[in-house]
């Protein structure tokens, strides 16, 4: 009985120890919330936990909020935060406990700072505007510079002012954690900017920009002006560096204060149009019946060029023959047996287009020429005809050209009279061999002859068209016998594609444009030119072809300028190849005694057309009516010369001018455009299907005439001093010019050849000396005229009450 009573004491005990000890050992969380008064959480305080079984920090979330799991015992609970203090200072926490909140209150504390100069001298009677949560209020340093402040809560900034001063750093800060805030001051000087009239003044320290009231003692500050639409800077006045009055921008050093007027002027201008005047004087000394009298002149009764002529569009061609091109992916061989086993005749290959002259027998043999395989197009070989008209082929050597002072070449001489380099191709009725004013400049060794059955080195020119073209080109000049050529040193290649009789043909004129590009080099059976021609002369004209147009662009292609008449139908449709885009076309004047001239009565007109050159008008009984120059051989005679007329003698004329024109140094790639630019106007300004860009100038196209400028100033003599200019294009524009004030004159001028001194030749007109004042409108509409010499400058002649410039306000 005794046994069992202490066997069941010590199981009660054990039981009792076993609960004790599992039950204090079980986990628990525990959380909270720290607000302030306004009962707003208050993140980032941290809380420490402390006891026998506990040590750990937490901390609050923004929204005050806190919590941490995993304690086992009582735990005392402290937070803290840098400038708060916390109701109730601590708490415990149990496992019947587990919410614990607090409630926080900022501190108060007290800031200071001291505020020192440049030389660490204290600075007295700064101003410092302290501003935080709940506080607002100005403190101001003593005599030693330093500032205190109290009762201060949370973060609060510090701006500290001083007129006259500028600090560093502008705005400082201070915290319950940090309550010192320190600045250097820096005494500035005034700058004060005045503007009178219309504009801005820009103000850029040196170094950095603190203010732009007051800058440091000894700062550099860049002022710039900038005025208003209309209105121009004039200058500086009051305290600004010696000698910059007039300078902008400018650069002022603060070593006291300074006051400084930006002035502004209302603009003068002038608005309006300067154009030209062109004078087209005789050319020749005598009047047209006393050269009719002269004994060396016998005149020839001729066709008139329409009804006697041509119609260089018609469609005529040889029934039995066709222009076959191929693919190029046959070969010669293989494109020559597939044309025979078709049963046609190869009269000619080019290689270089893949293209084949063929004649055919039967119509039926017509019609299946496009069925070949291989056979790319099929053309006719249409005639092509030469566009003149033959005169009198009686010489006279004396004053008939009178088409080379129309086109200004005697100016364009003194600046070049051409180059033996520059070769030139004559694509023709060939050239005549044996005429001293033509052989000099012919490389005959190079001539060649494309008419089918004809001997390819017989170049003569049994027709004369071609030796007229070549002499206007190049006749041998200065020589004190015959007549002129444009070009006094230049290489002709004499090109023939027209029989005796004047018929030409699309093969063969394809045949001479590819020689002279030196394209068909490389072909066996065909002549070599080696260097391929600058300009290809083609004053001939008729159907076009899809041949044509593709010797058009190969020659194109390999850097050959191509030069053609629009033809001689008055029709407003340019004959081939002048009709292509690659070609220069070329229409004709007529002669217009004393007058402007106006387009010959029987050149084509048309969308494509480039330039107009004199061509001459049939006058009869007036040898002054046509183009004259070299002819060929009759007897024993071979020194005759001809007056024709046609777009075939004006074409020529714009030729010989390229070759000046690159004798001189012009880029080929830029030769058409210059003829647009510098072409004559007349009859109508701008481009039209009638005359082009004008009447070729070669003394302008040689200088590559681009600008005329408009100019206020003062001639004295041939010079001009400038104190204002713009430029227009040289044909003429409309211009707005800002002026200067003071009495100068408005001046147009086209200095030709560009030596910046006025002088024959060159284009021009001025006004008197004018006044001119501050925010005038001017007015001023002229038109320069050419320069005949220095005792000619053309000074408008104007009707009494005019004024030429017009002042409007």
């Amino acid at each position: 009985m005794k046994r069992m009573y202490r066997l069941g004491v010590l199981v009660l005990v054990f039981g009792l120890l076993l609960v004790g000890c599992f039950g204090a050992g079980k986990k628990y969380s525990v959380s909270g919330v720290v607000a302030d008064n306004l009962g707003t959480g208050l993140g980032g305080v941290e809380l420490v936990l402390e006891g026998a079984k506990t040590s750990l920090v937490a901390e609050t979330a923004d929204d005050g909020s806190w919590s941490v799991q995993g304690l086992t015992g009582s735990a005392k609970v402290t937070p803290s935060k840098a400038g708060w203090s916390f109701t109730p200072a601590s708490r415990e926490v149990t496992k019947a406990n587990t919410a614990v909140n607090f409630k926080a209150s900022e501190k108060e504390y007290s800031a200071s700072g001291l505020v020192l100069d440049g030389l660490d001298i204290g600075v007295a009677g700064v101003e410092l505007a302290l501003e935080g949560a709940g506080i607002s209020r100005t403190v101001t340093t003593g005599e030693d510079g330093l500032w205190h402040a109290g009762r201060l809560t949370g973060t609060v900034r510090v701006t500290p002012s001083k007129e006259g001063w500028f600090f560093n750093p502008a705005v400082g800060e201070v915290t319950p954690g940090s309550s010192s805030a320190d600045f250097i001051g820096v005494k500035g000087e005034a700058l004060t900017i005045h503007i009178e009239g219309s504009g801005t003044v820009h103000q850029k320290e040196l170094v950095s920009i603190m203010s732009v009231d007051f800058y440091p003692r000894t700062a550099q500050v860049q002022l710039t002006a900038e005025p208003d639409f209309d209105w121009f800077f004039f200058g500086w006045e009051g305290d600004v560096p010696e000698g910059a009055g007039k300078e902008n921008p400018i650069v002022v050093t603060l070593e006291e204060p300074l006051e400084i007027t930006a002035v502004f002027r209302e603009k003068t201008r002038v608005n309006g149009y300067v154009g030209l005047t062109h004078s087209f004087p005789k050319a020749t000394e005598q009047m047209p019946d006393e050269i009719s009298d002269a004994a060396s002149v016998r005149l020839m009764e001729t066709e008139d060029p329409l009804t006697g002529g041509f119609d260089f569009l018609s469609e005529t061609y040889p029934e039995d023959e066709r222009i076959v091109t191929f693919d190029s992916s046959l070969s010669r061989a293989e494109q020559e047996a597939r044309l025979r086993l078709a049963g046609y005749e190869i009269l000619d290959t080019i290689e270089v287009l893949n293209a084949h002259l063929v004649r055919v027998t039967s119509k039926e043999g017509v019609e299946m020429a496009a069925d070949i395989s291989g056979v790319r197009s099929v053309s006719m070989n249409y005639d092509v005809h030469l566009t003149e008209l033959k005169l009198p082929n009686d010489p006279y050597y004396g004053l008939l050209q009178w088409h080379y002072d129309q086109i200004r070449l005697p100016q364009a001489w003194a600046v070049t009279t051409g180059d033996r380099s520059i070769r030139v191709a004559v694509v023709d009725t060939g050239i005549n061999t044996k005429h001293p004013d033509l052989t000099a400049n012919a490389n005959l060794d190079l001539g060649a002859n494309f008419v089918i059955g004809e001997d390819v080195t017989d170049i003569e020119d049994y027709h004369g068209h071609g030796s007229h073209v070549s002499g206007t080109i190049g006749a041998v000049t200065d020589n004190g016998t015959g007549m002129a050529g444009i070009m006094w040193e230049v290489e002709i290649i004499p090109i023939k594609v027209f029989d005796e009789s004047g018929r030409g043909s699309t093969w063969a004129v394809g045949n001479g444009m590819l020689y002279a590009a030196g394209l068909l080099d490389d072909q066996e059976d065909k002549p070599s030119i080696g260097r391929p021609a600058d300009v290809v002369n083609m004053s001939l004209g008729g159907p076009g072809s899809e041949f044509q147009e593709d010797a058009v662009k190969r020659a194109v292609a390999n850097d050959v300028i191509l030069v053609a008449a629009t033809g001689n139908d008055l029709r407003n449709l340019i004959s081939y190849p002048a009709q292509y885009a690659q070609v220069i076309a070329v229409g004709a004047t007529g002669y217009n005694w004393e007058d402007e001239p106006e387009l010959a009565y029987y050149s084509n007109t048309g969308m494509a057309i480039d330039v107009v050159a004199p061509g001459g008008g049939v006058v009869q009984g007036n040898p002054l009516g046509y183009v004259w120059s070299t002819g060929n051989s009759e007897g024993d005679s071979p020194a005759l010369y001809y007056g024709s007329a046609g777009t075939s003698m004006a074409t020529p004329h714009v030729t010989g001018v390229i070759g000046l024109m690159l004798a001189n140094g012009i880029p080929k790639s830029e030769v058409r455009e210059i003829l647009h630019r510098t072409g004559m106007e007349i009859q109508v300004r701008g481009f039209s299907d009638t005359y082009g860009y004008g009447l070729i100038n070669a003394y302008w196209a040689v200088n590559a005439v681009e600008d005329m400028r408009v100019i206020q100033g003062l001639r004295n003599g041939n010079e001009i001093t400038v104190v204002a200019e713009t430029t227009v294009p040289a044909k003429g524009e409309q211009f707005r010019m800002e002026l200067v004030q003071g009495e100068y004159q408005l001046i147009a001028w086209v200095d030709v050849n560009g030596n910046g001194v006025l002088d024959t030749s060159d284009y021009y007109t001025e006004t008197p000396a004018l006044e001119f004042g501050y925010g005038e409108g001017w007015s001023w509409w002229d038109s320069a005229s050419e320069v005949g010499d220095m005792t000619d400058v053309p000074i408008p002649v104007l009707d009494e009450g005019e004024s030429e410039a017009i002042r409007e306000f």
